[in-house]
Parts: structure tokens; sequence; C-alpha cells
């Protein structure tokens, strides 16, 4: 009985470990966002890595005027992105939207798809420059 009360418990960490691993943590969505993606010649295509409770590249720089194309690529979980400025709305893998920079200022895109303890953090921006 013994034997197995600690075959448990081992087990129960292990998953508890490979959970947290895989799935990130708080501190993990609280990091800056990192990596910009910035559009050149008045047309930017990118495709964004989503990854549990990150968005890859975190920023993303266009002039206004541009016309854009965002890709979602889920690379860990799944994921969906959010950018409600622009009414742009990508649910799955692979997913696509285009649409004109038309106003200047900074955008916040976000996971629309609960992904688990760190969905809440899981942000990035969109920054449409003059």
């Amino acid at each position: 009985m013994k034997k197995m009360k600690i075959g448990a418990a081992a087990l129960a960490a292990m998953l508890l470990a490979v959970s947290l691993a895989g799935c990130g943590s708080a501190k993990d969505s609280a990091k800056e966002l990192e990596g910009t993606a910035t559009s050149s010649e008045g047309t930017g295509a990118v495709t964004i890595k989503a990854t549990n409770y990150k968005f890859e590249p975190g920023t993303i720089k266009v002039k206004k005027g541009d016309k854009v194309k965002l890709t979602l690529s889920n690379k860990q979980g799944l994921h969906g992105l959010k950018l409600e400025d622009y009414n742009v709305e990508l649910q799955e893998d692979g997913a696509t939207a285009e649409f004109t920079a038309d106003k200047a200022g900074t955008f916040e895109f976000h996971c629309s798809i609960m992904c688990g303890s760190g969905h809440d953090g899981m942000k990035g921006e969109l920054v449409v420059e003059e």
C-alpha cells in the first residue's frame, strides 16, 4: 500500500511539472512583449505565432494606410486572436485577415479562446504610425 501511495504522489508531481512547463506560468504571462514586426513599402504580411500565453511577435508596427495581412499560427496550445479596433478575429490555426491600417495609434490584440491560467495576460499590440 505504501508503494502505491508513493507512486501516486510521484505521478501527481510529474503531471503538475509537465503541466506548468507546457502551458507557461503566471510569471510567463507577465513578461514584456517580445519581438517586433515592421511593414515596409505600404504592405505588411505578418505571421503571428501563438504559444501558451504569448504572441510572437508581440508588437507589429505599420504605417497609416498600409495594407496588413495577419496569419495566426498555433505553435503550442489552442489560441485565437482578436483585434477589436480593426474588427479582426482569427479562430483557428492558419486563419488570415486583411485590412487597411486607416487609423493611427496603438491597438491591443488578445487571445480570444480561453487557454488556461495565463489567458488574461496573452496580449500584443498593433502600432500604426502616422
